[in-house]
């Protein structure tokens, strides 16, 4: 649905509906410029766990904190930031977002502590949380409807190869290591994109906020934050520290917090109809399973890729490069299920077209997990188990976004959008978490250390599975 003329005056509708084809094609390169590098960001320090953990000394705790603070920070946040650019404008929040995630990788980049780069991981999230939620609005702004379906199919596939090509950039990047910079390349490398990035959406994007601004809601994002850090700070914290008392008192008030906030919403909706996210939304069959289907699925990835690394690295003692190639097939096994067969499974089978990816990860698991503790590292079984998993991740991703969301009404669109990110970013903290508590306490050598993490990691998919059936 377009806005009325009347409503339009003075918001973006109106300054984008000027545009050319070629200046909004120009635009959408700007904002698919900053798409990418975040979600490169995700994934890309991974690599460089063991190069990180070398300079600086970092414990498993912090190695953890490099990863999943970012996840964490941008989840809590993503909302948030799709709120602001709705009453502050999404041209301006979106250069905000991209000049502060260039000034975080900078400090990331720089960094002579573990604190300090533990911290410029979480403003990383932040900003990233700023950002990113601008770049669907513009597309909306931009695109009418019936145009909109093909950018949208174009940002599923930047989005789900550009998270597996993470590992290999950053990989590449540490070897190559310019000007004797090596792991802090990773993080550096966001300079250049983030100022080109600057510069063409200050140029390109169209000025002006929504039609229909809505005010933050900060009492259910201070919850929010409450309860993600609940849970997720004794379970990385908690391990090292031999679990003091507060960590315990941390995971036991998850469960009232997550009550009170659910209370909060209910409150805040029928008071001022602007809460973080609307009750009714998650009483919808649909989104309702299809969140706990990607709190199952989605924490895979980032946990396994977190475990893989230091074992390879760590365990069989590859390179940065060698690591670079050892994901390719992860990448490649992505673009095969986003681009080739996940179109034709889902016309087939709608969400049903998940099940193949779930099970592709499932046998990659039991694959890499047999691969991990021979004598001698088998480059075949390597592929095959590697491919199987980005194939997976092609395969049940865009699917499984597409169902959770075709129902939600259009006044939903936005939230509901920015819900299923943030859950699937929280969930990715979780499975780095706990990959990470099951990895650094499980005790052996580094193959048998990732077949601790073998249970969890299949005992969600199959929780996935189950839930996969519910869903009509």
């Amino acid at each position: 649905m377009q806005p009325t003329q009347i409503e339009a005056e003075g918001s973006a509708f109106q300054a984008a509906a000027a545009y050319t084809p070629r200046r909004r094609t120009a635009a959408l390169i700007a904002v698919a410029l900053a798409f990418v590098m975040d979600l490169v960001d995700t994934t890309i320090v991974n690599v460089a766990l063991p190069s990180i953990d070398n300079d600086l000394g970092a414990g498993p705790a912090a190695l953890e904190w490099i990863v999943a603070g970012y996840a964490i920070a941008f989840s809590v946040l993503l909302i948030v930031g799709g709120r602001l650019g709705d009453s502050q404008g999404y041209k301006r929040m979106f250069l905000l977002g991209i000049v502060l995630f260039t000034a975080a990788s900078l400090c990331c980049g720089a960094a002579t502590s573990m604190h300090m780069l533990d911290i410029g991981r979480l403003l990383q999230g932040a900003s990233a949380a700023l950002m990113v939620p601008q770049v669907m609005a513009l597309v909306q702004v931009m695109y009418p409807p019936e145009q909109r379906h093909k950018v949208y199919a174009t940002f599923g596939f930047l989005g789900g190869f550009s998270a597996a090509l993470g590992p290999i950039i950053g990989g590449l990047l540490i070897e190559a290591n310019w000007f004797d910079l090596g792991w802090r390349l990773a993080f550096l490398i966001n300079l250049p994109i983030g100022l080109i990035s600057v510069v063409a959406g200050a140029l390109m994007l169209p000025a002006g906020r929504s039609v229909h601004p809505v005010r933050v809601d900060w009492g259910g994002t201070l919850l929010t934050i409450a309860v993600a850090l609940a849970i997720l700070l004794p379970l990385i914290e908690g391990p090292s520290l031999h679990w003091p008392w507060w960590s315990v008192a941390a995971l036991l008030a998850a469960a009232p917090l997550a009550w009170l906030t659910a209370r909060y919403l209910v409150w805040r909706d029928r008071k001022h109809d602007d809460a973080l996210v609307r009750p009714a939304l998650l009483r919808q069959r649909r989104v309702a399973l299809g969140l706990l289907c990607c709190l199952c699925i989605n924490p895979i990835i980032p946990g396994y890729l977190l475990v893989m690394t230091l074992v390879l690295q760590g365990g069989y003692g590859l390179s940065a490069s060698q690591m670079a190639y050892a994901c390719a097939p992860i990448a490649l096994g992505a673009m095969l299920g986003i681009s080739l067969l996940g179109p034709r499974l889902h016309k087939r089978l709608g969400v049903r077209a998940v099940i193949p990816g779930v099970l592709a990860q499932m046998i990659g698991l039991c694959v890499l997990g047999w691969t991990v503790n021979q004598a001698a590292l088998p480059q075949w079984a390597l592929i095959v188990g590697q491919l199987c998993m980005g194939l997976g991740l092609g395969l049940s991703g865009p699917p499984l976004s597409n169902v959770t969301l075709q129902d939600v009404p259009l006044r939903d669109a936005g939230v509901a959008s920015g819900l299923l990110t943030a859950v699937q970013q929280m969930a990715g903290a979780l499975g780095v978490a706990l990959g990470g508590l099951l990895y650094f306490h499980g005790g052996g050598n580094a193959g048998v250390q990732f077949l601790h993490t073998l249970p969890l990691f299949l005992g969600l998919l199959g929780c996935g599975l189950l839930v996969l059936k519910r869903i009509d």
